[in-house]
């Protein structure tokens, strides 16, 4: 323990730290034994030097009170040992606190590794606490939410394991258990865990409105919404049990399961083999993450509408976006899988001229979470406002959003797909998504492409 740590200590005993200090201060005092420990001795230590202090004299006090003095003196390093007087009372019911934390009712100590996008944390009563930032202690009662297409979270569990939380998705933390790890519940989306590389001894447990998936050591990806969930073990095993007091039964690597809400009977099934071909009609109704489903009518096909939502920003006003997003995996029996030569094609319509962006999100081929990748179209290559465009962008015009994790989406699983505006209300409407292999033709007639 340095000067400057025990400083902190007593200031943090004083009160004279700012509040944001003092949360940094609990949350060492949780999960740093060394400091704990500090804390112990030097408790123990001021209250036999307040006995010594209180004695008549120093040549009245015992060899052990004159020990302890001494000591009392070397741990200081310099510090004057009224501050220590003062803070004696406060110094013990710290400790017992402490001790309390650790030895009863242990926290959760899931870590935000890192955040992208819009996102927020709930805390037990429902209210908006403040963004997600990295180094966020989430405890029991919290609820994680990304709220834009574009973001996700990438959590650290107390075993080193990564978690990463896909947009338009809600996760809770639950009461702690000693026999498990971490207790989550995907409330809604799409998240991705990868093991630590060591053996882990305790239970992640994650539930969903309809399943229960249990597991101390796998790869794997959940989806989840408030009827259906499914699951894809890549590594590892999973227990998979249905909510509705069914079956319980083992997913083991390359198989996968999906449970129904009222569901009793699950069975395993192989991971299929992917495709490098999509297509989705929104007449058909996909699992859609974000919009208002219209039905067609004499004027138009089915589609899908963009929905506002508020993002977000940090010190600033948040921004008012317009978006629409479907998820691939829940609307195709095969992964699909993209090449970098193959074409992304949006159809549909706006209302009023304005720019849009579109975007998806890949994970490695039977993997983990790899990013985001969009790309901007202005409004006049939209043709008139009203009438039907068709957008169909190679794969090569779209960006990463995050580089490190993959720089181009070549050979990725496509995971969902969005289109938004920003700002202005654009009327944006979607009634067709394809996705086109290179030297594929489409079905769509070439005259509504925009190259």
């Amino acid at each position: 323990m340095n000067l400057d740590d025990a400083e902190r200590l007593f200031r943090f005993l004083d009160g004279k730290l700012p509040p944001a200090d003092r949360e940094q201060v609990v949350s060492w005092l949780r999960t740093d034994a060394g400091a704990r420990a500090f804390l112990r001795e030097i408790a123990e230590q001021s209250v036999m030097v307040a006995d010594l202090q209180r004695s008549a004299a120093g040549d009245h006090s015992s060899s052990s009170q004159k020990a302890a003095a001494r000591s009392s003196k070397v741990l200081t390093g310099g510090l004057k040992s009224h501050r220590w007087m003062a803070a004696a009372a406060a110094l013990v019911a710290l400790l017992i606190a402490a001790l309390l934390l650790t030895s009863g009712q242990r926290e959760q100590t899931i870590r935000v590794a890192k955040t992208t996008g819009s996102t927020q944390l709930l805390g037990t009563g429902g209210q908006a606490e403040r963004p997600l930032t990295s180094g966020t202690r989430l405890k029991a009662g919290d609820t994680l939410e990304t709220l834009s297409a574009d973001s996700w979270v990438e959590l650290e569990l107390p075993d080193k394991s990564r978690l990463t939380v896909a947009g338009h998705s809600s996760l809770r933390v639950l009461e702690d258990r000693s026999d498990v790890s971490s207790q989550l519940k995907l409330l809604h989306g799409s998240l991705w865990v990868t093991p630590a590389e060591r053996t882990t001894s305790k239970l992640l447990n994650i539930q969903t409105p309809s399943a229960l998936v249990e597991t101390r050591r796998a790869q794997f990806d959940l989806h989840a919404c408030s009827t259906e969930t499914s699951l894809r073990v890549n590594e590892g095993s999973t227990r998979v049990r249905a909510s509705s007091a069914g079956d319980e039964i083992e997913v083991t690597a390359g198989f996968q399961v999906a449970a129904e809400l009222g569901q009793r009977k699950l069975t395993a099934a192989p991971q299929p083999k992917p495709v490098n071909a999509w297509a989705c009609d929104l007449g058909m109704v996909p699992e859609v993450i974000l919009g208002r489903w219209l039905p067609a009518d004499a004027t138009a096909r089915a589609r899908l509408g963009a929905e506002p939502l508020l993002w977000p920003i940090p010190n600033r006003d948040p921004l008012l976006l317009h978006a629409v997003a479907l998820s691939v995996v829940q609307s195709s029996e095969r992964p699909v899988l993209l090449h970098r030569d193959a074409r992304l094609v949006f159809q549909g319509r706006t209302t009023r001229p304005e720019k849009i962006r579109f975007g998806f999100s890949t994970q490695r081929m039977r993997g983990a979470f790899t990013g985001k990748f969009e790309a901007d179209v202005p409004a006049e290559s939209l043709g008139p406002v009203g009438k039907l465009w068709t957008v169909s962008l190679p794969l090569s015009a779209f960006r990463a959003l995050d580089p490190r994790l993959s720089p181009t989406p070549d050979s990725l699983e496509l995971s969902d797909v969005y289109a938004l505006t920003i700002i202005e209300d654009a009327g944006l409407e979607l009634n067709h998504l394809e996705l086109i292999p290179a030297g594929a033709g489409t079905e769509l007639d070439p005259e509504m492409k925009l190259r």
